[in-house]
């Protein structure tokens, strides 16, 4: 049980630790927000097996913030982002058309 445990752990950690590679490189706002929100379930997982190993249940409720925190997020950046698109959309027709409806 012990040696699951450690795998799981190691390849929790590596994870991580490429997200944070995706995170600081990504090019675009999309990208960063989805490595972020992939961290989010990582962090989670990794509070789920500490809980699982130790058998304290004071860390569940975290859990469901963070899981709550991660989907408020992610549904935050895909709207900011979308609207941003239909903005810039807008500028363009309105270049081409003269500014005239």
């Amino acid at each position: 049980m012990t040696l699951v445990l450690v795998l799981a752990a190691g390849l929790l950690a590596a994870a991580a630790g490429l997200l944070l590679v995706r995170l600081t490189i990504g090019p675009t706002i999309l990208d960063r927000s989805v490595a972020l929100d992939v961290i989010v379930a990582v962090t989670v997982s990794a509070t789920g097996l500490y809980v699982a190993h130790s058998g304290t249940t004071y860390a569940l409720p975290m859990l469901v913030v963070l899981a709550g925190c991660g989907m408020v997020g992610a549904v935050s950046v895909a709207r900011y982002a979308s609207r941003s698109d239909d903005i810039e959309a807008g500028d363009r027709d309105e270049s081409s058309t003269g500014g005239a409806r």
